[in-house]
């Protein structure tokens, strides 16, 4: 119920944004990191200024030349995980008259105790706990949003990764990388693409959204534990039975 709830604000909030005219976007401004993964980190409370040199610059085969170097910027960069929780970052964004594509470039730095076997970047609107991804708050039709700007006809360039080989694009807001590993202490790098659109129909849907970043950390193996432990045993059996035989 809780989640509805916060889901539901989300909604409303969101809903603020249905009248005016139809307009696309482009990005103006990054606010600080926010989350849980930060750990005890406070990040300077500095905004980036983000230019849009060529807006409305929809399906660039090469990087867009509206680059968003080092994201997120002038606060908390690189971007340093303290725990296995997620980091979001909120981008503001004002009509331009098109759809904008932008090319992000960014380094993760892991900075928790576990082993990395995957990495999550989802699109949304809200931070933390009221943080709603699009098929949560059920967009209705009509409504055009920012998107990971990626498919495989070539036309966009593809995401990246330094350390991760195989990518799952779950939909158009959900980019999730596997096939390798970041351990503690190590960093990676990675690139992809958001395009931020025009809205459909006449609408005027958001403000702001939330590029939310999250770590997934490997399995700890149990069998270790567990071997030790029948290793333990059997001492302790072999050494009763050695006594037995002395007595």
């Amino acid at each position: 119920m809780k989640q509805i709830s916060r889901t539901l604000m989300t909604t409303l909030t969101i809903s603020l944004y249905l009248s005016g005219v139809s307009q696309a976007r482009t990005v103006t401004d990054i606010s600080p990191p926010i989350g849980a993964g930060l750990g005890d980190v406070l990040c300077p409370q500095l905004q980036t200024p983000v230019t849009t040199p060529f807006p409305n610059n929809n399906n660039s085969v090469s990087p867009s030349p509206n680059q968003i170097l080092n994201f997120p910027g002038l606060s908390c960069t690189p971007k340093t995980f303290q725990t296995i929780a997620p980091i979001d970052t909120k981008l503001f964004v004002e009509p331009s008259g098109g759809t904008t594509e932008y090319f992000f470039t960014e380094t993760v730095v892991n900075n928790t105790s576990s082993i990395w076997d995957g990495f999550n970047l989802k699109i949304g609107f809200g931070l933390n706990d009221e943080f709603a991804p699009p098929e949560l708050i059920l967009v209705p039709f009509g409504f055009a949003i920012p998107d990971f700007d990626f498919n495989d006809s070539g036309s966009d360039p593809q995401p990246t990764s330094s350390k991760f080989t195989q990518l799952i694009q779950d939909g158009s807001f959900n980019l999730l990388w596997s096939g390798g590993s970041v351990a503690p202490g190590e960093s990676i790098d990675f690139t992809f693409s958001v395009d931020v659109p025009d809205d459909l129909d006449g609408n005027n849907f958001y403000n702001s959204f939330t590029i939310r970043q999250v770590p997934i950390a490997a399995p700890v193996p149990e069998h270790n534990s567990t071997n030790g432990l029948l290793g333990l045993l059997g001492l302790f059996i072999s050494s009763l039975a050695f006594k037995h035989k002395l007595t």
